[in-house]
């Protein structure tokens, strides 16, 4: 890691011939003829002109950060259209300070009739969104976008937050053709930077500005601005595949961290250098440290009087905290590693984030004699954290390491999990917990106990209607009986919806286990299914539908790893009864792998009129390296072919 200012200083001096700089509002015929993009013909978007613009301005705090952004963007198929809809990020400290959005221009470009017209975005139409205590986005829907449209957009943002140096990425999930960041730094802030996926800029530069500035007023300090500049061309799409952990890992970007401050009177202040001292600050933050001493005061009160803890063991005490925190309080959905509210303010609305639910719950534990510490991370949609420098905004999530006899790690969010268990969001690398110490522990996150989803089916064919009756269980474990729990909520309705594709037209229901969440949640289901008709054959799958049917991964090479969050085993058992006038045509084989990375099994077996399939893939790490990938593409593409063939049953005259 090294400081951006000097880095920079050292680089060679290019020609400014190598920037572009383009005229908002100014659509060139090239632009406007355009029906497809060069480098990716397959495009149905393309970023023609990506330029963002920091620098620090005389404020009454002494300086601020303005951004400044210009956008322009081709779409070539309005189906793309969520290009359209911009999003601009803006931060609140809660102290009083605040972002502040202005200057929004934005406009649409279409061509009619051989004309380039253009209508601007009403101002009336940009809106608000909360993302959580400190976050919001401005946001606005580019009007009347059609075929071939151009969108452009410039805004302007001012931050009083110096550790709030934008960052920028260069990359999208479409082409950029040209992307641009400038960065104007003056003397008296210092800062690091990661950069991620670029081995070198097609251009970069660095040079000091000719205009002097003053600082102070009865003996004035002269300086001048750094001004550095980092360009990238033609960059590729990204290709978001399934399987990924977060964008943010790996697509090409800058991250700024603030770390030194050069007073001008003299003196240097460190702001943060390790992760103990990020520790240390989090410990004195009043939303933070100071929460969770004020929450001992309510949590005294709370064993005392709501919770009757008894001479059991820590594991059965720290059991019965944690989901009580579970059905007392609501998580309002708001990520932060610092709480939103006072203790007294959560505790009376029994409502906050996850900071201020599961430092309460440490709090709890620690007062019924359990040790429990906060540990900080990076939720997947977040990103991973790059443990080589503390950046304070890499973290966004707090749980618990609960410190008994067989230390676990605990949440309070989620009432569909168990109280050992954390939510998926969670599992995402390292998380540092935050204590008083002069090295930084960090803990593994991933999960390593499988899920399991085991189908059962036992099948006859109707005669008559020559259609499949069913009974079909289907019973899941782990993570993947909460992603069931969690997405239909024990709803008779959802359930029948997403399964009458699979399993055919259902006519009976019922679940079992959705209240007991540390054990299986099961579905079963009497069905009738429709089967394919060739003359007096019919053809049948015997797992129905229930197997993976596509392959998600369709990159011939892929350059991150693939992420399916925890190991996984899916289980299919068929017994079928084959009626006295009919017999199978081609049974299919078998078929068996087995290695370090996955393991798959399909077995057939006919004894008299019956016929049994057994059948199962199962994947043994939950994160693949990029170097596995073909391995776990063909054992996918395996899966999809093999345990959906069919059977044909022939009629017998």
């Amino acid at each position: 890691m090294k400081n951006l200012l000097i880095i920079s200083l050292l680089l060679s001096q290019l020609a400014y011939s190598q920037t572009k700089e383009i005229e908002f509002g100014k659509i060139s015929q090239g632009e406007i003829e355009m029906k497809s993009y060069e480098k990716d013909k397959e495009a149905k978007a393309v970023i023609l002109y990506d330029k963002g613009k920091s620098l620090f301005f005389d404020s009454d705090n002494g300086y601020d950060i303005r951004f400044t952004r210009h956008k322009r963007i081709k779409i070539f198929d309005k189906s793309e259209s969520k290009y359209a809809e911009v999003s601009i990020p803006y931060y609140v400290d809660g102290y009083g300070k605040t972002e502040i959005v202005k200057s929004i221009e934005a406009t649409t470009y279409n061509t009619i009739d051989g004309k380039l017209t253009q209508k601007r975005l009403d101002p009336s139409k940009v809106y608000e969104e909360r993302v959580n205590e400190r976050w919001y986005n401005k946001k606005f829907v580019f009007p009347d976008v059609q075929d071939g449209a151009i969108l452009e957009y410039r805004y302007v943002l001012e931050t009083p937050f110096h550790f709030n140096l934008p960052d920028w990425t260069f990359q999208d999930k479409i082409p950029t053709a040209y992307s641009e960041y400038q960065v104007s730094m003056i003397p008296f802030y210092e800062y690091v930077f990661l950069i991620q996926g670029i081995s070198r800029f097609d251009y970069q530069n660095s040079v000091i500005t000719r205009q002097k500035r003053t600082w102070g007023f009865s003996n004035p300090i002269k300086f001048q601005d750094y001004v550095h500049t980092y360009v990238l061309k033609d960059v590729s799409a990204f290709k978001d595949e399934s399987y990924i952990s977060s964008i943010n890992d790996y697509i090409i970007k800058m991250d700024f961290q603030l770390s030194k401050f050069l007073s001008p009177t003299g003196g240097t202040s460190d702001i943060i250098s390790t992760w103990p001292d990020l520790n240390e600050s989090l410990l004195k933050h009043g939303k933070f440290g100071k929460y969770l001493k004020n929450s001992s005061k309510i949590a005294k009160k709370v064993l005392s009087e709501e919770l009757n803890i008894g001479n059991e063991n820590n594991r059965a005490k720290a059991k019965q905290i944690i989901e009580y925190v579970k059905s007392s309080f609501e998580w309002n959905g708001h990520f932060g590693k610092y709480a939103s509210q006072s203790a007294k303010d959560f505790f009376n609305k029994k409502s906050g984030n996850d900071a201020d639910i599961n430092l309460f719950m440490i709090s709890l534990l620690n007062e019924a004699g359990i040790k429990a510490e906060p540990l900080i991370l990076s939720t997947r949609v977040h990103g991973k954290i790059p443990n080589n420098y503390p950046f304070d905004h890499f973290t966004n999530y707090i749980i618990a390491l609960v410190n008994n006899d067989s230390p676990f790690l605990a949440d309070g969010t989620e009432d569909l999990l168990s109280y050992n268990k954390l939510p998926i969001r969670c599992n995402n690398g390292k998380g540092l917990i935050v204590e008083k110490a002069n090295t930084s522990r960090w803990i593994s996150l991933d999960n390593t106990i499988f899920s399991i989803e085991k189908n059962t089916v036992r099948m006859r064919l109707d005669t008559i209607s020559m259609n499949v009756i069913a009974q079909v269980s289907i019973q899941n474990t782990e993570y993947k009986s909460y992603s069931v729990r969690k997405r239909f909520g024990n709803d008779s309705l959802k359930i029948k919806k997403y399964y009458s594709d699979r399993i055919g037209d259902i006519r009976e229901s019922k679940t079992v286990g959705y209240d007991r969440i540390e054990l299986p949640y099961s579905m079963h289901f009497k069905t009738n299914y429709e089967t394919e008709k060739l003359g007096d054959n019919v053809v049948i799958k015997p797992f129905l539908n229930l197997p993976l049917s596509t392959n998600n991964l369709t990159q011939k090479k892929r350059t991150y790893p693939v992420d399916f969050i925890y190991p996984w085993e899916d289980v299919f058992e068929t017994t079928f009864e084959i009626p006295s006038n009919f017999s199978i045509t081609d049974i299919p084989e078998g078929y068996k792998l087995a290695n370090d990375l996955a393991e798959i099994n399909l077995n057939y077996s006919l004894d008299n009129n019956i016929l049994i399939v057994k059948g199962n893939y199962k994947f043994k790490k939950s994160t693949y390296v990029a170097s596995e990938y073909s391995r776990i593409k063909y054992y996918l593409d395996q899966i999809v072919r093999e345990f959906n063939k069919p059977i044909v049953l022939e009629k017998i005259n």
